[in-house]
């Protein structure tokens, strides 16, 4: 009567034996998946690209063709960095758009500094605000 259950087992994929295949094809499985997925966390850390930081400090709305934008970007010195730069109708449309270029400072030692900018802009119509959209590394 001992045999019987053993013989079951072994029909439905129950036995001892298949069981631990099973159990080991999951573990092995399951190591190969957040092996996977460590490598890549650490690929994805090592080359991102950090875009640098900008405040808009003032916007000036001079008349209905020109607006003047202030704003500071933190970047390192030895990078050179581009900045969008809108202003904007009173339903958010935009009116002028212009990119401005900050140049690396000739410091290549890779220390972070602030650089003050001002940005003209002409526009198509009477703007009610100007800003900064976004920054990012040449």
């Amino acid at each position: 009567m001992q045999q019987l259950p053993e013989q079951i087992a072994q029909r439905y994929g129950k036995s001892p034996q298949q069981e631990g295949k099973r159990r080991l094809a999951i573990i092995l499985t399951a190591s190969l998946l957040a092996a996977l997925f460590v490598s890549w966390a650490i690929w994805a850390n090592l080359t991102a690209k950090n875009d640098p930081t900008v405040k808009t400090t003032s916007f000036d709305v001079i008349d209905k063709t020109n607006t003047s934008v202030s704003f500071v970007v933190t970047k390192p010195a030895n990078t050179t960095a581009i900045c969008a730069i809108q202003a904007l109708k009173e339903d958010y449309g935009v009116v002028a758009y212009k990119e401005v270029i900050i140049p690396a400072s000739g410091s290549e030692d890779g220390s972070i500094t602030d650089v003050p900018v001002k940005a003209m802009l002409r526009t198509t119509e009477l703007a009610v605000t100007g800003l900064v959209d976004r920054c990012w590394f040449e």
